[in-house]
């Protein structure tokens, strides 16, 4: 499975750096919810990283269905040289990352 890093150059730098091969510039994508639909087509894609700036860019119905699917997993990293990311709840990400709500019943 492959990780993919869809960000700023400075983020896609940092991630090149650690070692991931395939990243996309966020300064060059003209539509992101489209690039992220291909990617969620793409069975060797297991880890999409974005950077917060990269994923506010998506529209609201692709977020939510981000929040149900388990894989590929989304990882979102707060912009290079931000002092502050959109905080989702621990409930999201652990839901996000498993695929499914540990407090359903």
């Amino acid at each position: 499975m492959k990780t993919v890093v869809v960000g700023s150059k400075e983020i896609c730098l940092g991630f090149r750096l650690a070692g991931i091969k395939e990243f996309v510039y966020r300064e060059n994508v003209g539509n992101m919810s489209q690039l992220i639909e291909d990617m969620l087509k793409r069975e060797d894609v297991g880890i999409i990283i974005m950077d917060s700036g990269s994923y506010s860019m998506l529209d609201w119905a692709l977020k939510k269905r981000l929040e149900t699917i388990a894989k590929p997993s989304i990882i979102t990293v707060p912009d290079y040289g931000s002092n502050k990311m959109e905080t989702e709840s621990l409930d999201v990400l652990v839901k996000r990352a498993l695929g499914f709500d540990l407090r359903k019943k």
